[in-house]
């Protein structure tokens, strides 16, 4: 009669797989590849001139650390910049010593610790294979090992923003007092991190309602939830504002610069840079504020700054909707493009001089249309993966407002791998259960996007600001002639940062008294170049060594109509009025007084 089954086969019978037996063993090799993949990366770029070199913001940071370790930090203004970096970082400084590699060293502490907390996304969303799947591809994903060996904020805000989304699903699955503190002190360190996260406080609260609420939790429970989350972020938030409102006298909860960036990456006029302030992250934001007072004709606070740009933004929407919407529409597809545009580095460019970043990583343009073909697929059958993508779209949306470079999308990786992971593990599924019509519509939705990520976006190919930058590290190595290749290179090719190039070329033939080709490199900057005020005040260093003093006073009252905030040039300006008219040279000085005003605000 041949072999009698027991009627029912409990599951807890089977014996575990070797997989099962193993995988926290499985898990634990995975971080650690993720930390020697980092640790092998830092010892590449140890090998490259970009090692010792700090770049725009990394400098900014570091000295604004330096001066808080040292109590030496004085404003009277709303923070600038994200404020929380430059206090760990002070921290560390103030622990060990005033040495950016520690800073390197934290933050592929923190990339690793994104790995892990990507893992326990996913096994949030799905199961722990999915999240060990989805680790592993964190583990191996370029830009986030590239960003946990650089001295930037970016690492950082990556581990407290997957942190952030973990503490939130687990809330969703199983509400908990100690999860929700925990989601709202999160919360709130990371919009001191990332400010444009600042839209997701808000947010997160009503999603939990709208989720947690279904699941027939008591309404005792959800508003013990709320307020435990909403005590959490009193905590994490309460130093930042009692401090603004300690020097500046105001209860600001974010940086002063909002309306500034959002000037920056929606005017029409200009683009970006612009001409009227410098791209020194150091006097950007108060050369913004003496362009708004100017304009406006009286002195404006940063605060009352920002709003005006706020507000000129909006004019620009009102007055031109056609041009401003295609400009929207532009940003809108640059969220879902496969170019990672880089502001500081370009890994494309690094990896013809760190070794490590010429091995072929897995990439967004897979990682990209599978994540959001994830995405798609489950947020329709479930609350929580329809909330996870109202976070992903809603800080999409941000980035779309202002900037879109690489740093600033790379949370919403943390979203989308592990989608990308849940995905995959879908696909199995249907393709085992011969579910064809959820197969056709992974397959759609992939596919759209993978289009999407291939549409040609203006500026991608644009390799003059690497240039430039690289020219600059040359430079301050004493590597003059190989600098000057580089920056005669972005010259020739005539793209949107090749007037810096020329501006740099120019100064260097000046100060070899080569006074022909320095001019002939000035010659090349136009009229309405964002460049244009660097090329009068040199114009007016070269007519002065000239001693034609009337051409010299015309080149910088020239450079100061475009920025009336360089003091430099004001100071030369009134030093040359000196020999021709006191009387103006004078007026020119309580100018400078003025200006300098806005300078003792930071």
């Amino acid at each position: 009669m041949g072999t009698i089954l027991p009627d029912k086969i409990n599951s807890t019978d089977k014996p575990p797989s070797l997989f099962d037996r193993y995988f926290y063993l499985i898990l634990s090799g995975t971080i650690l590849i993720a930390l020697i993949l980092r640790i092998t990366a830092l010892l590449s770029l140890k090998e490259s001139v970009y090692f010792d070199f700090l770049l725009w913001d990394e400098r900014l940071y570091h000295t604004w650390a330096e001066k808080i370790a040292g109590g030496t930090f004085q404003s009277s203004s709303v923070y600038e910049m994200a404020p929380l970096p430059a206090y760990l970082m002070a921290l560390i400084y103030k622990i060990l010593s005033p040495d950016v590699l520690y800073i390197r060293i934290a933050n592929i502490v923190f990339g690793v610790l994104t790995c892990y907390l990507v893992y326990l996304i996913g096994k949030e969303l799905a199961n722990r294979t999915v999240g060990l799947f989805a680790c592993l591809i964190a583990c191996f994903y370029k830009p986030f090992i590239f960003y946990s060996i650089v001295p930037l904020k970016t690492s950082l805000s990556l581990s407290l923003f997957a942190a952030m989304v973990y503490l939130f699903v687990a809330v969703l699955n199983k509400p908990s007092l100690i999860k929700s503190l925990a989601l709202g002190v999160v919360m709130g360190l990371v919009q001191n991190v990332r400010p444009n996260c600042i839209v997701l406080t808000p947010l997160l609260p009503l999603l939990i309602v709208w989720v947690v609420y279904k699941k027939k939790t008591t309404f005792k429970v959800l508003t013990v939830t709320l307020i435990f989350y909403a005590l959490g972020l009193c905590l994490s938030n309460a130093p930042f504002i009692i401090r603004n409102y300690r020097v500046a006298g105001k209860t600001s909860a974010t940086v002063s610069q909002s309306g500034f960036n959002l000037y920056m990456c929606n005017n029409l006029e200009y683009g970006y840079p612009l001409p009227f302030a410098t791209t020194s992250p150091f006097d950007q934001g108060i050369q913004f504020t003496i362009e708004a007072s100017r304009r406006s004709g009286k002195k404006l606070t940063p605060g009352e700054a920002s709003s005006y740009w706020t507000n000129e933004v909006i004019k620009t929407a009102l007055e031109q909707p056609k041009a401003f919407m295609w400009r929207i529409f532009r940003k809108v597809l640059a969220v879902f493009n496969r170019h990672e545009k880089g502001d500081h580095y370009h890994m494309g460019f690094l990896s013809n001089f760190v070794a490590f970043f010429k091995f072929p990583f897995p990439g967004i343009c897979l990682i990209l249309p599978i994540g959001m073909a994830g995405m798609a697929i489950k947020m329709f059958g479930s609350r929580k993966s329809s909330a996870l993508a109202a976070i992903f779209l809603v800080y999409a949306s941000t980035l779309i407002a202002f900037f879109i470079n690489i740093r600033v999308r790379l949370p919403l990786l943390v979203i989308l791998i592990p989608f990308a992971a849940v995905g995959i593990n879908c696909v199995v599924s249907y393709i085992e259960e011969k579910q064809l019509e959820k197969i056709a519509i992974f397959l759609i939705v992939t596919i759209s996007f993978f289009i999407i990520a291939f549409i040609p976006m203006r500026r991608s190919g644009d390799m003059t600001a690497y240039y430039n930058t690289h020219a600059i590290i040359l430079d301050s190595k004493g590597l003059e002639n190989e600098a000057i290749a580089y920056w005669e290179k972005s010259s020739r090719m005539k793209r949107h940062y090749s007037p810096f190039a020329d501006l740099s070329l120019a100064k260097k033939y000046y100060n070899k008294n080569d006074i022909p080709r320095a001019l002939n490199y000035l010659e090349n900057i136009s009229e309405d170049s964002f460049a244009a005020s660097h090329k009068y005040t040199l114009t007016g260093d070269i007519m002065m060594q000239q001693k034609q003093i009337e051409k010299a006073v015309e080149a910088y009252e020239k450079s100061l109509e475009i920025n009336s905030g360089h003091r430099r040039t004001r100071k030369k300006l009134i030093k040359t009025l000196l020999k021709t008219d006191k009387k103006r040279a004078t007026e020119e000085y309580k100018k400078l007084k003025y200006i300098s005003s806005f300078y003792d605000l930071y």
